[in-house]
Formats: structure tokens, C-alpha cells, sequence
């Protein structure tokens, strides 16, 4: 006879373990249940597909899409970033090429404000919020619409926006609309007087958690960066790389010299933070946050927080 009585009990009892988790967790299955936490988004990489936004309604400019390749091989639904360019550019996203394609690499869609077929840099534009907020429209209606690749791949309730300098001011403006979870300003913040056309008193509609990233002194958007963060009164982060300018990041420069590894801290930045802000990973999280957190110990770097 043995153990054999052992069997039947020892089901029971891991049934009702599983019963019990599933009601602690309304909706959650039992494979849900079982199935290990999502790795850092860090560790995630997919090839990339960089292609123009289909054109399904009248926007305030078009878009160009990074994304991951294969998207049946990709775990649930993808978290969505959208990001504007510096100097307003409406046209091109080129110049924010590189940062785009690796931030979708790590898991992200990325709907980018700019033609596919725009490589021209030369435009120097204006504000215009709206093109944050229709690029989340568009991304909600793909995500509904019949014959599309990422039908029923998008997660609305995950957008976050994001711009470097000019469109940094345009994705904070852009950020008082419900639908955004998160926000990142790339060398940017608001204008003491207004310049620009939209002041300070922005900061008050803000509701999520901000980043503010800025490359110190020598960075034309650090006085607004740091005065912005002070203002703010949601959760925020400022994140400093004094050696960075306000062209680093995106360039991969320390000190105005070639340097790489700059754009790759950058990267991981905004990886991290989406990850943390929109994805809820624990370890992303401490990249940010904590005595110990990642980035506060990456040389080159300095880290405050508050509100969290």
C-alpha cells in the first residue's frame, strides 16, 4: 500500500492552494498564477521593424512606427511610447532614430512623430501638443482596427510620452491627457517666462510619475530640467549626466567628444523607466529608486527623487 494515500491529498490540497491564490487575485488563472514574474525589459531584445504609420485618419502629422518584428512571439500585450523630436521637428524623426529603434528592441512600441520617408533635420518648429495626443489615438485605434499588424497587440492602458528638448515640452503638455501613464522630458522642461508658449503653470495638470533627464551645465534645458523637477508634485525622478550637453544623449557624446556608451546609459534610461512606470517591474524600479539604485551607481550620474 505505501504512500499511495498521499496522492489524492496532496492534489486536494495543491487544488485549493490554487483556489485560494485565484480568489486572492480576482480574474487571475490558474496558469497566470503559475507563470514567473516578466524579466526586466533590459534583458529583453527583439529585432526591430521601423515602418510608416498607416494612415487611417486626419492627424496633426504623420507618424513612423518602431516595433517588435515578430509580434506573436512577444509575451501579452506591448506597453506603448510615443516620442516627439527636438527643435519640434514634424516631419523627421530621424535624428532620434537610434534611441527609438532600441527603445522598441527592449519591448516597446514607439510611435514616432515624423514621416518614414522625412530624413531632412533642418525644420525648427513650434509646439504643437496635439501631435502627442493624436499619435495616442492613432495608436488606440490600430490596436481596434481590422487588417492591422498590431491589432490586439497594443495595451492602451500603457502609454507613455516622451520628447527630447522642444518635443520634451510638447510630450509634458501632452502628459495632462488621461490616457497617459508615464512621462519622460529629454533636455527639456518649461520656460520661467513662457517661452515657447507654454508656461510653467503646465506643470500643475501633470498626473503621473515624470523623468526629467538632463546633460548638466553644458546643457542649454538644465536650469529648466532641475527647476521643473522642483515644482512638480507627482512622483518624479531628475537624472543627470553633467558630461552629456544637450545633444549626448541622443548623439553619443561626453564632453562634445565621441563617446557611445552615453547613448547606451540613455537607452537604458528610458528602457528602465518605462519598464518601471508602465510595465511595473520591481527591478526597474530600483534602477531609479532606493540608496542603492542602478543609475545612481553608473559614474557620470546623479540621481534625486521624490513623492514615490
Amino acid at each position: 500500500m505505501g504512500n499511495a494515500w498521499l496522492k489524492p491529498a496532496l492534489v486536494a490540497a495543491v487544488t485549493a492552494l490554487v483556489a485560494v491564490t485565484a480568489a486572492v487575485v480576482p480574474g487571475t488563472t490558474e496558469a497566470e498564477v503559475a507563470a514567473p514574474p516578466a524579466p526586466p525589459a533590459s534583458e529583453v531584445f527583439h529585432p526591430v521593424v521601423r515602418e510608416a504609420a498607416a494612415k487611417t485618419g486626419d492627424y496633426a502629422a504623420e507618424y513612423t512606427v518602431y516595433r517588435p518584428a515578430d509580434l506573436d512571439r512577444v509575451r501579452g500585450r506591448l506597453p506603448v511610447v510615443v516620442f516627439g523630436n527636438g527643435a519640434c521637428r514634424h516631419t523627421s524623426n530621424d535624428e532620434l532614430l537610434t534611441l527609438e529603434t532600441l527603445l522598441a528592441a527592449h519591448g516597446f512600441v514607439v510611435v514616432a512623430v515624423g514621416g518614414f520617408a522625412e530624413p531632412a533635420l533642418t525644420e525648427n518648429g513650434s509646439p504643437v501638443p496635439a501631435v502627442i495626443t493624436d499619435a495616442i489615438t492613432w495608436a488606440e485605434r490600430e490596436n481596434g482596427r481590422w487588417g492591422s499588424e498590431l491589432r490586439d497587440k497594443l495595451d492602451p492602458r500603457r502609454i507613455g510620452v516622451a520628447g527630447h528638448s522642444c518635443g520634451g515640452l510638447e510630450a509634458l503638455v501632452a502628459a495632462a491627457d488621461p490616457r497617459v501613464k508615464s512621462v519622460l522630458s529629454l533636455d527639456s522642461g518649461f520656460f520661467a517666462d513662457g517661452t515657447l508658449g507654454y508656461g510653467r503653470e503646465n506643470l500643475r495638470n501633470l498626473h503621473t510619475p515624470v523623468l526629467f533627464a538632463d546633460g548638466g551645465p553644458g546643457d542649454v534645458a538644465y536650469a529648466n530640467s532641475g527647476e521643473n523637477y522642483d515644482l512638480v508634485t507627482v512622483p518624479a525622478v531628475r537624472a543627470t549626466n553633467a558630461a552629456a550637453g544637450h545633444t549626448g544623449f541622443v548623439y553619443g557624446q561626453r564632453g562634445e567628444l565621441p563617446d557611445p556608451s552615453v547613448r547606451e546609459e540613455a537607452v537604458r534610461v528610458l528602457v528602465a523607466w518605462f519598464d518601471f512606470t508602465l510595465n511595473g517591474n520591481r527591478t526597474a524600479r530600483g534602477y531609479f529608486l532606493g540608496a542603492g539604485c542602478g543609475l545612481c551607481g553608473t559614474p557620470g550620474w546623479t540621481v534625486t527623487s521624490k513623492n514615490f
